[in-house]
């Protein structure tokens, strides 16, 4: 499967303390079989091939095995796993990744809210496209809240309510214009629409993920990049 079959895609942002994640690491998962490196960059594709449905295929008639196609990026201690669906990413970490990395294997916390609150006061070469935030000063009157559009700190309504909210998934754009990179999410969720050509979608999201180490909304500063390292 190209990445040209592949559309949306979503997942982790995961860290293993105990050292690189490994190529080899993954190959080492059962199921999960290498298929090539998008053009140019360090991501990785893999299909996963499961004996369980992951997205209620049995529902539609559909038998085993169901193949999934998953997106990767290491860098050091750090993986960013995607697919077609949470489900699939969640099943993977559990049945694959824990039996041969071990338990350590955790999720990267994502500092939405105060990424948010920042981008909105403070311009940066990204602005905010999509938000979703939680209403505590309402009680049960009002949950939850979303807003979307090209630039959200641009609207006096959102503004002046941003104080009473508590956001844990956004949306961000270039500054400059075009369409939305990605969506976060603070429990190291990271979704995307992988446009065509897939090289310079993933350089856009990867871009975004040395944003949030350098300014540290990681749960710690390591998103290495190998090209610090290597002079590359």
């Amino acid at each position: 499967m190209n990445t040209q079959a592949i559309k949306f895609l979503t997942g982790l942002l995961l860290d293993w303390p105990t050292g690189p994640i490994q190529k080899s690491d993954l190959e080492a998962c059962r199921r999960l079989k290498f298929e090539i490196a998008i053009r140019d960059t360090k991501w990785e594709q893999f299909i996963y091939v499961s004996e369980t449905p992951l997205r209620g295929e049995d529902v539609l008639g559909a038998s085993p095995p169901f193949n999934y196609p998953v997106l990767c990026r290491r860098s050091g201690s750090r993986l960013l796993l995607l697919s077609v669906g949470r489900p699939v990413v969640e099943h993977i970490l559990k049945d694959e990744l824990d039996p041969v990395l071990g338990p350590g294997l955790r999720r990267v916390s994502i500092a939405v809210d105060s990424l948010v609150k920042k981008i909105a006061v403070r311009p940066t070469s990204y602005v905010l496209s999509f938000v979703h935030a939680r209403v505590p000063a309402f009680g049960a009157s009002l949950r939850s809240v979303s807003f979307y559009g090209d630039d959200l700190a641009e609207a006096s309504i959102f503004r002046e309510q941003m104080n009473f909210l508590v956001f844990f998934i956004c949306g961000l754009r270039q500054a400059t214009g075009g369409g939305e990179i990605v969506r976060l999410a603070g429990d190291g969720g990271v979704s995307f629409l992988l446009t065509d050509p897939p090289e310079e979608k993933v350089r856009e999201v990867e871009e975004v993920l040395k944003f949030l180490r350098k300014y540290d909304y990681l749960e710690s500063h390591i998103w290495e990049d190998e090209r610090l390292h290597t002079g590359e």
